[in-house]
């Protein structure tokens, strides 16, 4: 399930929810103040190839620490 990103249209709070795939931001709610007026943000993403590896991120890195 991926990870999407959303901004609440009644507090402005920006949050990330991991979701079905098929789910819209009709099924989405704000958990700061339980809005339904929510937007889906468009999110930068990363992938690796497994080749010539050093040019196969599309986003900087920031924030996370990788899991070994």
């Amino acid at each position: 399930m991926p990870i999407y990103e959303y901004l609440c249209g009644q507090c402005n709070e920006k949050f990330s929810l991991l979701q079905k795939v098929n789910s819209s931001e009709e099924d989405t709610e704000c958990p700061k103040c339980s809005s339904k007026t929510v937007k889906k943000l468009m999110s930068s993403f990363g992938c690796s190839s497994g080749f010539n590896s050093r040019f196969s991120s599309s986003a900087p890195s920031g924030g996370f620490s990788g899991g070994g």
